[in-house]
């Protein structure tokens, strides 16, 4: 009985100190969109709703390591084309963030692509620990904020990844964000797998015409006003999408 006694607080520390070491790897997303619900409401859009999939799924792959992360897409499994309103293809987007600079450089797809940098988003998070959930295999606890002013978002965090970041610009939590949801967007984010590989070279990227956030912004209200008088329904959205 004695040995037991021993053995079973040996093998937790063991364990313990395992997981303080996950701070390098890559995670796979699964992007899930309701296109569906992203057009009710707009009679205007109805004779097209039965021409796109009610879910667009894509893929996306986070290479991170203890301060820095890249996140960039992988795959679709669509067969259909689907709703394109929403900041359009995101097949060119490249999200990098530096953690310990506080920094970000990211790829923005509009007419073309565009390097903007600034400092990562400060994030207010409320915690919820006794809320948990497990998500490719890793113990996640609940976490929420709201963004531009008035956007919910939910997410699932790990401790066993001690790295503050996750799918495109959101960090600040104190483990990796394995699960999002934004209901405003009807979009979730939800990683089907971590491997506990060495991560490609991460560096930020430097291909794309170099622009502030301002005039990512303007550009983004010239797009909307090409599609017309309903373009100014869809700018708000495409302006989260595109800075989330």
């Amino acid at each position: 009985m004695k040995k037991l006694i021993f053995i079973v607080p040996v093998l937790f520390f063991i364990k313990l100190n395992a997981q303080q070491f996950i701070t390098t790897g890559v995670i796979e997303y699964e992007a899930r969109t309701n296109q569906h619900k992203i057009i009710e409401g707009y009679e205007w859009l109805q004779g097209v709703k039965d021409q796109i999939p009610q879910f667009s799924t894509s893929y996306y792959l986070l290479n991170f390591n203890k301060t820095q992360s890249v996140y960039k897409y992988s795959r679709t499994t669509d067969t259909r084309r689907g709703f394109m309103f929403f900041g359009g293809r995101e097949d060119d987007k490249v999200w990098f963030n530096d953690y310990a600079a506080k920094k970000y450089t990211d790829v923005v797809t509009i007419d073309d692509n565009y390097l903007v940098s600034g400092d990562l988003k400060k994030i207010k998070w409320k915690l919820y620990p006794s809320d948990q959930r497990i998500i490719a295999g890793f113990n996640c606890r609940r976490a929420s904020t709201i963004l531009f002013d008035s956007v919910y978002v939910f997410a699932y965090y790990t401790e066993e990844i001690p790295v503050p970041g996750g799918p495109m610009g959101l960090n600040g939590l104190p483990g990796m964000i394995l699960g999002v949801t934004v209901p405003r967007l009807f979009t979730s984010w939800v990683a089907t797998y971590v491997k506990l590989d060495a991560p490609k070279d991460i560096q930020p990227p430097v291909k794309g015409k170099k622009k502030t956030t301002e005039e990512i912004y303007k550009s983004l209200r010239d797009l909307s006003k090409s599609w017309g008088k309903n373009g100014e329904k869809f700018l708000s959205p495409l302006i989260w999408r595109t800075f989330l």
